[in-house]
């Protein structure tokens, strides 16, 4: 099993279905000042002296037909039509972000919940491929996916709050306020003696400095000094040099929800030989058209050239 590929196709699926923003459109974005669509109930957006980014989502207030309600969350489909004045200026890449800096709120634990329940669906002596970009080379190596291990350590004083808003549910959720807080990432130990790499699946909870090599993917996946190097970024200080070790989440977020992703990017990684996905996204072909194929090592899939550009710092060196 490739963790680079499986971790694209766990986001896409978790993203495209995630409970608490389902079928919401964003409705407004402010990085300073007031919002204009909401009043807070809150003086934590007020108060807050690290940079800030709030959303305001709305979802549907009638009953959607059974197509619609089928139709998956994306980055591309998040605004409302037609689209409001405040939110015509923003690019695609700012609405990747968004979408994933406010669906990863508390979302480590989920994603470490995910990817064990995704890895229990296999025999316990499956393998696991595991690629990542050290010192400007490709590296790679194989290790048992039973000798992954969770890291869960804390951060304080972190360097960016986001605050999501979602109607009608009048749910708040709120990154950035507290601290300490305990972020939760999965360790794979190289086998060689080499450098561990570390996944983070949540990382753009942080915003942009959350995006993963050369700042362009979705997620986390790197050696350990360059992950080290990057919680500099999400906070003042860390306790990753003492953290907590373990084998698995005993007590995991129990989510039918997540189950159904697992088994559902499952059900695409078997098929992976004929029904392809977006490399960076993990989207699945339109219905009206394939994906773009990397002409190189036609073995790499994308939506389009934009998307295809984003993955390619990291997949060039396995091309």
């Amino acid at each position: 099993l490739d963790v680079h590929d499986i971790s694209v196709l766990l986001n896409y699926e978790r993203g495209a279905t995630e409970p608490r923003f389902r079928h919401a459109k964003l409705r407004e974005v402010v990085t300073a000042g007031t919002f204009r669509t909401i009043l807070l109930q809150t003086s934590i957006w007020d108060e807050a002296k690290a940079p800030r980014t709030g959303f305001v989502f709305e979802k549907p207030r009638f009953k959607r037909n059974a197509k619609e309600n089928d139709e998956p969350d994306l980055p591309s489909n998040m605004l409302p039509q037609p689209i409001p004045p405040l939110l015509q200026h923003l690019t695609p890449k700012q609405l990747e972000t968004y979408y994933w800096q406010a669906r990863n709120h508390d979302g480590c634990f989920g994603t470490v919940a995910l990817l064990q329940h995704f890895l229990d669906l296999f025999p316990m002596s499956i393998r696991l491929r595991v690629r990542v970009v050290e010192k400007n080379k490709p590296h790679e190596y194989q290790i048992l996916a039973l000798q992954r291990k969770i890291i869960e350590f804390h951060l304080m004083d972190q360097k960016s709050l986001t605050l999501a808003a979602v109607l009608p549910d009048n749910k708040t959720y709120v990154s950035g306020s507290d601290s300490p807080i305990i972020h939760a990432v999965i360790g794979f130990p190289a086998s060689n003696g080499g450098s561990m790499a570390v996944l983070d699946l949540a990382s753009l909870q942080f915003g942009d400095v959350g995006r993963g090599f050369k700042g362009r993917g979705i997620f986390v996946l790197e050696p350990v000094e360059d992950y080290l190097s990057r919680l500099n970024q999400y906070a003042t200080s860390n306790t990753f040099e003492r953290a907590k070790w373990s084998d698995r989440m005993t007590d995991a977020p129990e989510s039918d929800w997540l189950r159904e992703v697992a088994r559902r990017v499952k059900g695409r990684w078997d098929k992976r030989e004929t029904v392809h996905w977006c490399g960076h996204c993990g989207a699945p072909p339109p219905h009206d058209r394939g994906l773009m194929m990397c002409k190189t090592c036609k073995r790499a899939y994308y939506c389009d050239a934009a998307h295809q550009l984003a993955a390619w710092p990291f997949h060039k060196h396995f091309c």
